[in-house]
């Protein structure tokens, strides 16, 4: 029963890792489509949740902490803040249903770039604003769809 288990955490990892590949699945053998079957439910994919986690909480949320990282240049020390958003970002995605994960990812990329930049010594590196109000405007539509109301700005 424990492996069991932790064959379907390592599915769950790998499939919101996998960035949402489905061309793998299309030879998938029966027993992969079980697993797969029995991972789904494993983990809830409850998009209300998900947007709640996201949204709620004001300026404290995720949303919100990304938002207060628009204009403002990353150094070390908003490393840590940007990595700690990303990082919920991808709980996130792992508890999503897939039309919400690709939102979420949409959100979780710009902020990879700046990790990347600021890691490898680039100066004056801020998180894309542009692809972030994208990413933002089709995640709250999309929370919108679900039946959650996200809060005014």
């Amino acid at each position: 029963m424990k492996r069991i288990a932790v064959v379907m955490c390592s599915l769950v990892l790998l499939s919101a890792c996998s960035g949402g590949d489905d061309s793998a699945s299309e030879g998938s053998s029966p027993s992969t489509s079980a697993q797969s079957g029995a991972t789904a439910q494993a983990v809830s994919k409850d998009p209300l949740a998900v947007c709640e986690a996201l949204f709620d909480g004001e300026a404290d949320s995720p949303m919100g902490r990304l938002a207060a990282l628009d204009g403002v240049v990353v150094d070390e020390a908003g490393l840590t803040e940007v990595n700690d958003i990303r990082q919920e970002l991808v709980a996130a995605i792992a508890k999503s249903p897939t039309d919400l994960a690709a939102n979420i990812e949409a959100l979780r990329a710009p902020l990879g770039d700046v990790i990347s930049q600021v890691s490898s010594g680039t100066a004056d590196v801020m998180v894309d604003s542009a692809a972030v109000a994208t990413a933002t405007t089709d995640l709250t539509a999309t929370c919108d769809e679900a039946g959650y109301t996200v809060p005014a700005a």
